[in-house]
């Protein structure tokens, strides 16, 4: 019979699946709310700072990353991430009655700074509660939360949006949603904390002293990894709406619901990265490199000037999001975990918090590409960054194949 450090914790870890799976109620509210406040009068200061309310939010985030890494293995992971779901609903839920850009800004910066200490939280969870033999694959598993509470969130939103909901109506729907999703995971997670901390020792190694230079090399490798990779990553879910009304003259709520493919596709890529991860040095570089490269040319693609057909375009766009899911599963997921003794969590705010940087990029900083040089200059620009991606992949590469 296996002992219990061997198990793993599977109401424990359904839990944190649907919690981080909730937390895109406040993620992925603003792609829906672009195009309703371009088509709302009353809302049109609200449009023209969008780009701007993006980038500030996902500024702050990468704060709430760091911030949330400290406060886990200080206060316990179950604590800061349940805390985290309800403070980013009452964000939520204060924002229905913002409407000007100061006051819907206010609202979005408090959301993404509590909302930011889930995904840490949620890795120190994990790292005291599974076996460091099946980090990778829980890892994995729990990457799909992300992707699919994107795709579903985007959704149901989307079904909002078709039945005549306004812009107060979707705050108010995810509002509704973290709330109660905080409310379920606080039950669920404090009946299973006692079983799951018979797992909690034993879950990480010591590296050596000869091996620290490489680990730390290896930590900001990956963190300027993931800076791209989330740019692309998140210009690609931010933008992806309102492209496809512009640039295809698709509806507002099919545009929403077409860019749901994004996050479904892009969990078929996460969940294959872990597994194959594990096989051996080769196998990383190829999971990394690879996908990147594959990135580039698909965004590469949409970048000509011709106007391209509207399955071209998704199936493109689609393409590239599923590629760069597998080498930011690694980068912000098990990898961190892995690096060192100590402060797992804390690496994990750290790296995954370049990230969240990184995707500041994808509000303000396309918005100013797109107006300057169009959508396909915007996708040139995502091309770059994709290949100087696949170039960090080589470092991290590197850097793991360094002998202790």
């Amino acid at each position: 019979m296996p002992s219990p450090a061997s198990r793993l914790p599977y109401l424990t870890l359904a839990a944190l699946f649907a919690g981080y799976a909730a937390s895109y109620f406040h993620r992925a509210d603003l792609a829906t709310l672009a195009p309703l406040w371009a088509a709302e009068p009353q809302h049109a200061a609200l449009r023209a700072a969008w780009p701007d309310i993006a980038s500030l939010g996902m500024f702050v985030y990468a704060f709430g990353k760091v911030i949330g890494g400290l406060l886990a293995e200080r206060f316990g992971g179950r604590t800061v991430f349940t805390g985290a779901l309800a403070g980013a609903g009452l964000a939520e839920w204060a924002a229905v009655y913002a409407d000007d850009p100061t006051a819907f800004a206010t609202c979005r910066v408090a959301g993404m700074v509590v909302l930011g200490c889930a995904w840490p939280a949620l890795g120190h969870v994990v790292a005291t509660a599974t076996p460091i033999a099946r980090l990778a694959t829980v890892m994995a598993f729990l990457s799909q939360s992300y992707l699919l509470g994107d795709a579903a969130v985007r959704a149901g939103l989307a079904a909002v949006v078709a039945r005549g909901g306004t812009s107060h109506d979707v705050l108010v729907t995810s509002a509704i949603g973290l709330l109660s999703a905080s409310v379920l995971v606080a039950i669920t997670l404090g009946c299973t904390q006692q079983r799951a901390a018979l797992a909690a020792h034993g879950t990480s190694q010591p590296p050596s002293t000869g091996a620290k230079a490489s680990l730390r090399a290896m930590l900001l490798a990956l963190a300027a990894m993931n800076f791209t990779l989330a740019l692309v990553r998140e210009g690609l879910s931010l933008w992806t709406p309102l492209l496809l009304v512009d640039r295809c003259a698709m509806s507002p709520d099919a545009a929403v619901r077409a860019s749901a493919l994004l996050p479904l596709a892009s969990g078929v890529g996460a969940l294959l990265a872990g597994p194959l991860a594990d096989r051996s040095v080769r196998m990383l570089l190829l999971v990394t490199m690879l996908p990147a490269l594959l990135a580039t040319l698909a965004l590469g693609a949409l970048a000509i000037p011709a106007a391209p057909s509207l399955p071209f375009v998704l199936v493109a766009i689609v393409a590239a999001s599923a590629c760069l899911a597998m080498p930011m599963t690694l980068a912000s997921g098990v990898l961190p975990l892995r690096l060192a003794s100590t402060g797992g969590a804390r690496r994990l705010g750290l790296v995954d918090g370049a990230g969240s940087l990184g995707a500041v990029l994808a509000g303000s900083a396309l918005a100013r590409v797109h107006g300057a040089l169009g959508a396909s200059g915007m996708f040139a620009g995502l091309a770059v960054v994709a290949a100087l991606a696949a170039a960090l992949a080589l470092v991290v590469h590197r850097c793991r194949s360094t002998p202790a």
